[in-house]
């Protein structure tokens, strides 16, 4: 690593450790029954989470001066019942997405999913024709509920060395992980063990051209900007709108939010939480310009995906 990356991911963890409250941190119980932690509200976790991000070694890389990222897997943590360390030691960052050990996924399935005792199963072929033969019961109906996996020769998408070292092993995880899926969904809502996601087809880019001067699409466009600029805006949306156009107005002028800030990340994973942009916890200055823009990224990112979808 060079002395300027160095330098910068140092200043960046200074800065998380200014704007670190340890009064509301010391106030975060210890609890031997929910993962080590009982976190009372959302601004412990927050500063746990900042915490966390600075913690060096005890965090994998892809977190350190990473709250944001942290928050969301000691958000994860919680709803688990789990050490949110543990959990931040079984991610991993595959294709900008945090993902999570196949370990860890057949863990949460054992303590989470609505079944009986444990997973039951086992083997049947040899060599590519083997598969994994998985049971469990049902705690809600007492039905019994079985899953065979495809043959082994048939799964594309073998990066974890336990394929070759411990191939049963693997072939276990990866059927417990669809059995979940296919049975009790909501247990793994979002969740993604590291192949999912490198098996999956990379994202394309589908953001439309700019409309062309005097185009159709330019002249609806110059409407609907006469149109808003008539229009007087409520009172209950005008800090909104002012967020906006200090928004907008610095991007013209080549000075928008610094998207490496601690800010900016806090206010992305803010809205992503569904947290609303009026509850900003920053009255003025740069720090609420980074985090309104923090915020917007996001909130343009999920319009994105849903026109997408």
């Amino acid at each position: 690593m060079s002395n300027t990356k160095q330098n910068s991911s140092t200043s960046i963890e200074d800065r998380i450790r200014e704007k670190t409250d340890l009064t509301i941190a010391h106030g975060t119980e210890v609890s031997a029954s929910v993962g080590g932690l009982a976190f009372k509200d959302m601004g412990q976790v927050m500063e746990f989470s900042k915490l966390m991000s600075v913690a060096g070694q005890a965090v994998p890389k892809h977190l350190r001066g990473q709250p944001g990222a942290c928050m969301a897997v000691s958000l994860q943590a919680l709803n688990w019942r789990m050490d949110p360390f543990a959990v931040a030691n079984k991610s991993y960052m595959v294709n900008d997405r945090v993902a999570y050990e196949a370990q860890l996924i057949h863990a949460v399935i054992e303590q989470r999913a609505p079944i009986k005792g444990r997973l039951k199963g086992g083997f049947e072929g040899e060599g590519a024709k083997r598969v994994c033969v998985l049971r469990a019961v049902s705690s809600e109906d007492g039905e019994e509920i079985v899953y065979s996996s495809p043959e082994i020769g048939s799964i594309s998408t073998k990066n974890s060395p336990l394929w070759k070292s411990d191939p049963d092993q693997q072939l276990w995880y990866y059927s417990a992980r669809a059995m979940c899926r296919r049975h009790f969904p909501d247990v793994l809502l979002g969740v993604y063990e590291r192949e999912e996601i490198e098996q999956a087809p990379r994202m394309r880019d589908v953001t439309p051209d700019e409309p062309k001067a005097g185009g159709l699409a330019a002249r609806a466009a110059a409407a609907r900007e006469a149109a808003r600029q008539q229009e007087e805006p409520e009172a209950e949306d005008q800090q909104q709108v002012e967020d906006a156009d200090t928004i907008e107005g610095s991007a013209e002028d080549g000075a928008g939010p610094d998207e490496n800030s601690f800010e900016f990340a806090e206010g992305r994973t803010a809205a992503e939480q569904g947290v609303a942009l009026e509850d900003c916890p920053y009255e003025d200055g740069d720090e609420r310009f980074n985090w309104t823009g923090g915020w917007y990224s996001a909130e343009e990112k999920a319009r994105s995906e849903e026109d997408e979808a």
